[in-house]
């Protein structure tokens, strides 16, 4: 059927997938978790679920709205962030009730895929009792407003509405609605002001904008690549999600042999270094913002965003943002193939040019092969 009703075991195999596309990026799969476990304890009795609409089911004149988190991950932990993505959405519904004509959001999307980002509208569906939309914004993660799809395949960014745990609240509209990089930029500067920490919620769009410009099925995709993370025994997930029809590759298995993080202007900043098991002398360095932007091998270039980097743990199946990797562990590391929506925009590698000179990268896009 096209609309279902996702359970509690379904959700966890979400956030799983969800980490592993996000690509070093979207939030830890553990504050995912957590934040699950946080909307139970203060939900007793409630029932976990979630109607999941493919966008064919969409009323096209109703919107769906984005609610995700801005902020330092530390600041997550022991916070009960449904308050803060409830507020923010309220901001925005009051906002949209006062337009000419009025706005009704109907539905919750993900801004993107991440074991965080990607539950945090699924938790906005929990609270509201919204149905959820089996899309998102950008098919992977992505480390600012103007590397979203949302922006790059032309889709308004403004108006946008940010709140605290305490509902102080602002709404941020822009001149130009397409203006990513200034709502970025304010938005940062908001989130300072909240202590690190904010509820974000906007991007209302209708169905035929979701369905001509946005990746669809990617929530059900995350659905099934947790599934067999959590339940397939072989240490090898990525030949067992090409039987999934995934496109992926192992680059290799090895050892976490170092770790460089610099955190500047918000951003997490580093290098990744794995020491190949399998190929001796060989050593892949994965160079992030964030997320994953590129890997090499002994020095070489082999792939760049917007294809998706990522690693998981090879004994747990774990997958693993850049904020759980250390010195020592025993990963998977390989690659995935981005959403075909991508491929819409011929400029759309433009907008991913900026991260990559910054981690020393001025070369031309080296797409995913397997």
């Amino acid at each position: 059927m096209a609309i279902r009703v996702l359970n509690e075991s379904q959700i966890i195999d979400i956030i799983w997938g969800a980490t592993l596309l996000g690509g070093g990026g979207g939030g830890s799969m553990k504050n995912g978790i957590e934040l699950l476990e946080k909307y139970k304890k203060d939900h007793p009795g409630k029932p976990i679920k979630i109607e999941l609409y493919e966008t064919k089911d969409l009323d096209p004149l109703s919107y769906a709205a984005v609610t995700a988190g801005m902020g330092a991950p530390k600041a997550i932990k022991d916070v009960d962030f449904s308050v803060y993505a409830t507020n923010a959405y309220n901001a925005l519904c009051e906002y949209a009730e006062k337009l000419e004509p009025k706005r009704y959001i109907k539905y919750s999307l993900a801004v993107e895929m991440g074991g965080f980002n990607t539950f945090v509208p699924m938790l906005i569906s929990l609270v509201q009792g919204m149905p959820f939309i089996d899309a998102d914004g950008a098919g992977r993660a992505v480390p600012a407003l103007n590397t979203l799809l949302l922006h790059i395949n032309g889709l308004d960014t403004s108006p946008l509405a940010m709140a605290n745990g305490n509902n102080d609240k602002i709404t941020i509209e822009l001149s130009n609605k397409k203006n990513a990089e200034l709502a970025e930029e304010i938005g940062r500067h908001i989130c300072i002001a909240f202590g690190m920490l904010s509820g974000l919620s906007g991007w209302m769009v209708r169905k035929d904008e979701i369905e001509e410009n946005l990746p669809c099925g990617t929530v059900s995709l995350a659905e099934k690549i947790g599934k067999v993370l959590r339940n397939t025994e072989a240490k090898d997930k990525f030949s067992e999600l090409r039987k999934i029809g995934l496109g992926c590759r192992e680059f290799c298995k090895g050892v976490v042999t170092k770790v460089e993080t610099i955190t500047k202007d918000g951003f997490d900043y580093g290098k990744v270094y794995i020491s190949d098991l399998n190929t001796p002398n060989v050593e892949w360095i994965i160079y992030f913002q964030n997320e994953n932007l590129l890997v090499t091998r002994n020095g070489q270039p082999i792939m760049t965003v917007p294809d998706i980097i990522c690693t998981y743990e090879y004994q747990s199946g774990i997958p693993l943002t850049n904020a759980d990797i250390e010195e020592k562990m025993k990963v998977s590391l390989g690659a995935l193939k981005v959403d075909q929506m991508w491929e819409k925009n011929p400029k759309m590698f433009d907008m991913w040019k900026p991260f990559l000179k910054r981690v020393g990268y001025e070369g031309e896009r080296m797409p995913f092969k397997y």
